[in-house]
């Protein structure tokens, strides 16, 4: 629920917990107390009244800030003095006379207070009224923090989409079921057919043939991400597929697709040619994203050699990290390892 489905089922509901004639919640700046949003079922113009001279002069407002529990106007002052306040002068416009308010925490933090008021013609509040306002604003403190963790996750999600539909790579997020969980923008207008709405991989087209290969890799290899060079003779494309676990326990995986220009038939990429064959090993394992020490072990060397293979990579491909490597590669449409 959001805060104000929150705000409207608290509204519809309350007065079966506590009876009353009006009904407000208000949200407050937890560093100045202002008024942030009220959702209200008043009389007439006793939100203007309150704001214009009867919350600077609430003994029960003040009484709930400073002691943090609920109170209602026959408990907090002397009947004397509750009649000269403001507050009271504001709620009698609206035919008003009882108050109580009590406030409502959201992860210990002051959110803003829970109010009542009754006619003359009805009773104070109890003890018990003032009971099941303390259960109240409990439940209803509960209730605002999910729902702004709710709102606060959707935001969050809305600016991680847009950013990835800003990329020119085609994204796609799987579950260990190979349902397609998400797809960016350039996933859905370049590879629309490889990956389908409905939620899975079309296994018919080459690109999604081979996302369904990696995810089926990736468990059986238990490898942490695999690539795969796919041409399309149909559609004359080509493009790098890499694909990502995410969560082992999940089974989800991310996989980017690089579209890449195909090469004309007979040529070779001289910057592979010029790198020996350990050292196309060591910028394949790389491109696979395993790390100095797994490449080590896959190879059978020191992790020092490895260092040093690196460097002679990177030398040789005018490249000066990993990153401009592996994306060296993915861009070019070849494998080190397919250098003759």
């Amino acid at each position: 629920m959001t805060r104000t489905e929150v705000s409207t089922a608290y509204l519809e509901s309350v007065s079966l917990v506590v009876p009353a004639d009006g009904i407000g919640l208000y949200e407050l700046d937890p560093d100045s107390g202002s008024v942030c949003d009220v959702a209200a079922a008043v009389r007439g113009d006793f939100l203007g009244a309150y704001e214009e001279f009867g919350r600077a002069d609430d003994p029960v407002l003040a009484f709930v800030a400073q002691h943090n529990r609920a109170i209602d106007s026959s408990r907090v002052v002397e009947p004397e003095a509750w009649a000269s306040c403001g507050a009271r002068s504001a709620l009698e416009i609206a035919g008003y006379v009882h108050s109580l308010e009590a406030p409502v925490q959201v992860s210990g933090v002051m959110f803003g207070t829970i109010n009542f008021a009754r006619t003359p013609q009805q009773p104070v509040f109890s003890t018990h009224d003032l009971a099941n306002a303390r259960l109240v604003s409990e439940q209803l403190g509960l209730a605002l923090e999910r729902a702004l963790r709710f709102e606060l996750m959707g935001e969050r999600s809305n600016i991680l989409e847009h950013a990835l539909d800003r990329l020119p790579q085609a994204i796609v997020v799987t579950n260990g079921d190979r349902q397609v969980l998400y797809r960016n923008r350039s996933a859905r207008n370049t590879w629309a057919d490889s990956v389908l709405p409905t939620s899975h991989l079309n296994t018919s087209d080459p690109i999604g043939a081979t996302i369904q290969e990696l995810l089926t890799s990736l468990r059986t290899e238990k490898k942490r991400a695999l690539s795969r060079n796919v041409v399309d003779p149909r559609l004359r494309t080509q493009a790098i597929v890499k694909t990502y676990v995410l969560s082992e326990k999940e089974g989800t995986a991310l996989t980017l697709i690089y579209a890449v220009e195909r090469p004309e038939t007979g040529t070779r990429l001289p910057v592979w040619d010029a790198l020996s064959k350990r050292e196309q090993q060591i910028a394949q394992l790389v491109s696979e994203g395993l790390t100095t020490k797994q490449i080590a072990q896959t190879a059978f060397i020191s992790e020092n050699t490895v260092k040093q293979h690196l460097k002679r990579v990177f030398a040789k491909t005018e490249v000066r990290n990993r990153a401009e490597l592996v994306q060296l590669i993915w861009t070019s449409g070849r494998s080190p390892e397919d250098a003759p």
